[in-house]
């Protein structure tokens, strides 16, 4: 069996080396330029300007629209362009400005992509007039890495830039605005007249602007499948994004498939997770779904295969084309996506440090509090958050995976994912791992179809290396506990919505009986850096550090119910409560409660994060802000900031 996996690697790499593939070189290939102009203060991460450079401008595969059609497009409501700096702000990209690397002045992350030959002719029964008129092989835009994992942070006058954190923009309005905006510029004729002198320029006439029109049109089909696939009633708002939906209902979209449950939406919205320290961590997202496992070297260049097809799965997520139909994974996907890309951004992110807190801009450390916080945290936070120094990105992270029961905090986002059931369509008869695994089902787990997915993109890889890739391979159809007795538990008590109280009853009887594969659970890590990566919790719930330490109106139970049969218990004497209302989308630091202004209204705070609903004060499920309280809430006052200050240091 070895030699038989030594002779396909030999082979691939005999292939593969040749075109390149693993001969990326990050710094090598970037521009010299300073990206810490302007006003910006970039903290040392390890990183040269010519890294964040490349970082910002490599384009992933990523494919969102036409470049010649992002730059001409204007808001839906007005004759602004769509791409300009107010519009972007607004949604909580970062703005930058036009230079050698960013030609176009495109958003940090927002990178250009370009394929002339015939493999960029893809989806073409989605886009058949795209592909006729050749629009395929143009520049298109699209997202990498950096759109969501980076974020500046007001400090004071200063504007200071923190590579791999959370960013704090809006997808869900990103996505919503623009389809309304193509919707506009398809209907309004001053605005079609507009965008079509700009985007065909001398070559426009009356047949190019219907051959225009035509691709609007193609475009607007598909974007409307996406949003009506993913639509949800809950709204992300700034900072969160249901990454792990959007990822399954587009791979079920390309297959021609249909989502089984139509209560799975993608409404599950989670904070974007700080990316720093990712190569040392075993299990990645929050729910673990994915492993980093399997360390080949090639050419003395060490490539995680597991974290390739984190990084895969992630582009075909967000906007990678990818042709399904007529294929077969053994034999390779035609994608867009940039494996060797892939590769190199992973590679660059390993030796990413996390930010420490700047004492120049925000004062020193108080080492008596610290001193006290410490203690606090070797006895409360230790056993599950290990310690690691900010300029270690080697030692691995050893994070610990907590059950949805332990942890007692919302539930959709492992629930949804574990329980996401599509119809197969082409992916039918296929094996998840495309050479091994077992055969895919008619109606089956969306989460194999992704696999299957990645795999076929990644087809120079065979058959054993794909196995144990994704921990979750082989789970069983859910089990429910031969505890649960129907009727006798009120689980999401005050929720009228039957579908999500039948699903928290599944999910919260569900035993999955290995540990080590339970994606019914929440990854704790190491927090260095925590200090710069709010909102907190998994789905960025809680405003601040300090909110964190304190207790919920829905402090859950391990059967799901509630404190009390109203579902808001009566604040203990002198207790603090996490806020059920607070804003979302200023820049500006917290240096006291550590985390941003959070005052609806306030400063920048343009969505406001509501736990319940307005009208009727039904908790909102995908919103609860219950969970992570393993004693802290009983600190005093002093304690609490004491712990404060130490993770201040981290």
């Amino acid at each position: 069996m070895h030699r038989k996996i030594k002779e396909r690697l030999l082979a691939v790499v005999t292939v593969l080396g040749f075109a390149g593939f693993f001969q990326i070189s990050p710094v090598a290939q970037a521009a010299d330029t300073i990206s810490c102009l302007n006003g910006l203060t970039c903290l040392d991460q390890g990183w040269s300007d010519q890294q964040r450079n490349w970082w910002y401008r490599t384009s992933q595969g990523s494919r969102l629209l036409p470049l010649s059609w992002m730059l001409a497009l204007e808001t839906a409501n007005g004759t602004d362009k769509f791409n300009a700096d107010a519009n972007m702000s607004r949604l909580g990209y970062l703005p930058e400005a036009a230079s050698a690397v960013n030609p176009y002045g495109l958003p940090v992350g927002f990178v250009v992509d370009e394929d002339r030959t015939g493999g960029a002719d893809l989806m073409c029964d989605t886009f058949p007039a795209m592909c006729e008129n050749g629009t395929m092989r143009r520049q298109w835009v699209g997202m990498n890495c950096s759109a969501c994992h980076t974020n500046d942070i007001q400090i004071g006058d200063r504007k200071v830039r923190i590579e791999g954190a959370p960013t704090l923009a809006d997808f869900q309005g990103l996505e919503e605005e623009l389809l309304a905006a193509i919707k506009a510029t398809r209907s309004d004729a001053s605005k079609f007249d507009r965008f079509a002198i700009a985007v065909l320029g001398a070559n426009n006439d009356i047949v190019a602007q219907a051959d225009l029109k035509l691709e609007l049109d193609e475009q607007i089909v598909w974007q409307q499948k996406l949003h009506d696939k993913n639509d949800a009633p809950v709204r992300y708002g700034h900072g969160r994004l249901d990454a792990q939906g959007h990822i399954l209902n587009k791979v079920s979209l390309v297959a021609g498939a249909e989502s089984q449950l139509t209560d799975l939406k993608a409404d599950a919205p989670a904070s974007y997770p700080f990316v720093w320290n990712t190569s040392q961590q075993s299990k990645i997202q929050w729910n673990g779904i994915a492993t980093n496992k399997a360390r080949i070297p090639f050419f003395g260049l060490d490539t995680d295969v597991g974290a390739l097809i984190r990084n895969t799965s992630e582009v075909v997520g967000v906007f990678a084309h990818i042709e399904i139909k007529g294929s077969k994974a053994w034999r390779g996907y035609n994608t867009s996506a940039r494996v060797k890309e892939l590769i190199g951004l992973e590679r660059q992110l390993a030796s990413l440090q996390s930010p420490q807190w700047p004492m120049d801009l925000l004062g020193p450390i108080d080492e008596q509090k610290k001193a006290r916080g410490e203690v606090l945290f070797d006895s409360m936070c230790a056993s599950c958050h290990g310690e690691l120094a900010p300029e270690d990105t080697t030692t691995h992270m050893n994070e610990k995976m907590d059950d949805i029961q332990k942890q007692k905090t919302d539930i959709f986002l492992a629930c949804n994912t574990y329980y996401h059931t599509s119809k197969s369509g082409d992916f039918e008869g296929q094996k998840v791992f495309g050479f091994v695994g077992t055969r895919i089902k008619a109606e089956d787990l969306t989460r194999n179809m992704l696999i299957n997915t990645t795999v076929g993109t990644i087809i120079g890889k065979r058959n054993e290396l794909f196995e144990g890739m994704f921990n979750d391979v082989a789970a069983a159809p859910p089990r429910l506990s031969a505890a649960a007795v129907p009727g006798q538990v009120d689980y999401l008590p005050g929720v009228t919505g039957e579908a999500k109280k039948k699903m928290a009853k599944n999910c919260l009887n569900t035993r999955i009986s290995d540990p080590s594969e339970n994606i019914l659970a929440y990854k704790a890590r190491s927090l260095n850096g925590i200090w710069a990566t709010a909102p907190y919790l998994h789905n960025g719930s809680v405003p601040t550090l300090y909110d964190l330490l304190s207790t919920s109106d829905l402090k859950l139970q391990s059967n799901g119910k509630l404190r009390s049969s109203s579902g808001i218990p009566e604040p203990e004497a002198g207790e603090p409560r996490r806020p059920d209302i607070f804003g979302v989308g200023s820049r500006r630091l917290d240096p006291v409660k550590i985390g941003f202004v959070s005052d609806p209204g306030a400063d920048g705070n343009s969505f406001t994060f509501r736990v319940k609903d307005e009208v009727s004060g039904e908790p909102i499920p995908g919103n609860y802000n219950s969970g992570h309280d393993y004693g802290t809430s009983r600190l005093s006052e002093q304690d609490r900031l004491a712990l404060v200050e130490y993770l201040k240091s981290l």
